[in-house]
């Protein structure tokens, strides 16, 4: 009987899965696969394209299970089940598009998806709690029509972040001098900065304002108060001064909130013009547009199905290659080799005890 051993660059458990995630005849073996479904699609997505002329939803759902097995299963990557499973959970998702699909048209059917779009953002708070969260932006239409607007949310977005880290960075005092008995790390909280900056301010403003009118008082009554009138002008000097650089310290922070504040509101108005700019795109769209446009979504969502088929079984294989290195890392051999050292051992043990 032939033994096999793992292959001497794999040292450890953590290896297993970017090696076979990189082989080449794994990567080659997926991308057959891939391209034979490319090409099945070529030949069978115009059967959907007669589908609001043919009605046949069910016929149509037999002739692309047998189609589809028999083109992908050859390739021997997912066996008959899982290359059927593929079709059968696509199929389950887009089943009542399809039949609106063969009762209007593909502009009808696109038009539904903008119906279903406006109608999930005006239903209030309360429907939407009774309900799954729904994400327009990720629906299937404004993936494929609106590519320019989803990249426009993700440059806001990605303001909003980079600016909120900003403000936290702020907060934690990275750029200004902190007490580094304050700062430390195994502090239970951590310091904000501009929580003890605010705190300071408010409390020097709150302490300015009885000398103040203590100093409007005495600079009425007499000049005998002179020495008086000094003291606390020197003392309201220090004060203010202090809230002046406090102030100065601050900027940055505050110019960093209404940075963030109008961010955020460029990203709601970005999101409330969805239905608007939809609804113009759609009325660009001809007959042909629509149906190169659901066509297009169709093939997306199938190949998506393919891929995580594909994906359950690559993680499936590094799970049974792992599983192996746990059981057979250690061979016979190496058991028996240590086995013969420890019995060495001990019969030296032994023998140094006088057993032996």
């Amino acid at each position: 009987m032939d033994y096999l051993n793992f292959i001497a660059s794999i040292t450890e458990r953590g290896q297993i899965k970017n090696f076979i995630e990189s082989d080449a005849g794994v990567q080659q073996q997926e991308g057959k696969l891939y391209s034979v479904f490319a090409a099945w699609w070529q030949l069978h997505s115009p059967s959907l394209g007669e589908l609001p002329k043919t009605k046949k939803v069910m016929e149509l759902r037999g002739e692309f299970l047998r189609s589809f097995v028999d083109s992908l299963e050859p390739v021997g990557l997912l066996d008959r089940f899982k290359v059927a499973g593929v079709v059968a959970s696509w199929w389950d998702e887009v089943k009542y598009e399809l039949r609106t699909l063969s009762e209007s048209d593909f502009g009808g059917l696109v038009d539904s998806w903008v119906d279903t779009i406006r109608d999930a953002l005006e239903e209030d708070e309360e429907e939407q709690k009774n309900q799954t969260k729904f994400d327009p932006l990720n629906h299937k239409l404004v993936v494929r029509l609106m590519p320019d607007y989803l990249q426009e949310i993700a440059d806001a977005e990605a303001r909003i972040a980079e600016l909120e880290q900003q403000k936290e960075a702020f907060e934690r005092g990275e750029d200004a001098e902190v007490d580094e008995a304050e700062a430390s790390e195994d502090d239970a909280e951590a310091v904000n900065f501009v929580k003890e900056l605010e705190t300071r301010l408010k409390t020097l403003k709150a302490t300015i304002k009885e000398p103040k009118k203590e100093l409007k008082t005495l600079k009425k009554s007499s000049l005998l108060y002179m020495d008086k009138i000094a003291e606390i002008e020197q003392s309201l000097g220090l004060a203010e001064a202090e809230i002046a650089e406090i102030e100065e310290q601050l900027k940055p922070y505050n110019e960093m909130k209404k940075q963030l504040a109008a961010a955020k509101g460029k990203l709601r108005t970005l999101k409330k013009e969805l239905v608007k700019r939809l609804e113009a795109k759609r009325a660009t769209l001809t007959d042909e547009d629509c149906q190169r446009l659901v066509l297009a979504t169709f093939e997306d969502g199938l190949t998506a199905e393919l891929e995580r088929y594909v994906t359950a079984h690559r993680q499936q294989v590094i799970a049974t290659v792992e599983n192996w290195w746990d059981k057979y890392r250690v061979t016979l051999q190496d058991i028996e080799t240590e086995r013969d050292a420890a019995a060495k051992h001990l019969s030296e043990f032994l023998s140094g005890l006088g057993y032996a």
